[in-house]
């Protein structure tokens, strides 16, 4: 099966982290191809820049979708996946896979959010999927700006300080990247966490590979 993986931000380095990922997690046979619109915002921060690059992504998504059999929209806050639904129907946002994911894992879950603002936007984005609060322990920040998916290698030990928070003093079960851009380290994390580390990627990609016998639409 062929799968489109749109970021919907323009970082190239973003973009081949998201392809690595997918491949490396899918099963023989899936092609993965990985796109990005070719202007706008290196990172979405919020709801400005998902709305500038809803167009982009829809746009995209015109050009291919006869080409593909499912795709992926890999940004945590899984800008304009309501409207994408309209162009395809069997598209999937990694932020909402991600917590699906967490749901049928563990009772409580916290989320690794990239900025406070990104933190506190949680909430909401989980009423709106329905989401009982007291299966969401927690969202903190890992940093003050989108800088700190760029430095994840660098600054992996902020990783696991902010998430050893989430587990002890939050009661998470387990974690959720709420960036595509740190799906590279999800191994690495659980390992000194010793509790799931879920990217959206990986939980989105797993969807979309179940849609293999199913007829394109």
């Amino acid at each position: 099966m062929k799968i489109l993986i749109i970021n919907p931000n323009t970082s190239l380095e973003m973009t081949q982290t998201i392809d690595n990922t997918a491949k490396k997690y899918a099963f023989p046979g899936t092609e993965i191809t990985t796109l990005n619109p070719p202007d706008g915002p290196d990172y979405i921060s919020g709801a400005y820049d998902s709305a500038i690059q809803t167009p982009k992504v829809i746009d995209i998504l015109q050009r291919n979708k006869d080409s593909f059999d499912s795709f992926i929209l890999a940004c945590g806050h899984d800008p304009g996946l309501d409207a994408c639904r309209m162009v395809v129907k069997k598209i999937i946002g990694i932020g909402e896979a991600a917590i699906m994911t967490a749901c049928s894992i563990t009772r409580q879950f916290s989320i690794l959010s990239t900025t406070p603002e990104s933190a506190a936007a949680v909430p909401d984005r989980l009423r709106s999927l329905g989401i009982d609060s007291s299966r969401f322990a927690s969202a903190r920040a890992v940093g003050t700006s989108d800088e700190i998916v760029k430095k994840r290698h660098e600054m992996f030990d902020v990783y696991c300080q902010v998430g050893r928070q989430c587990i002890e003093e939050d009661g998470a079960g387990a974690l959720i990247f709420s960036c595509a851009g740190m799906s590279d380290i999800k191994e690495r994390l659980e390992q000194h966490l010793k509790v799931p580390v879920i990217a959206g990627v990986i939980s989105a990609l797993k969807i979309a590979e179940q849609f293999s016998e199913v007829p394109r639409s």
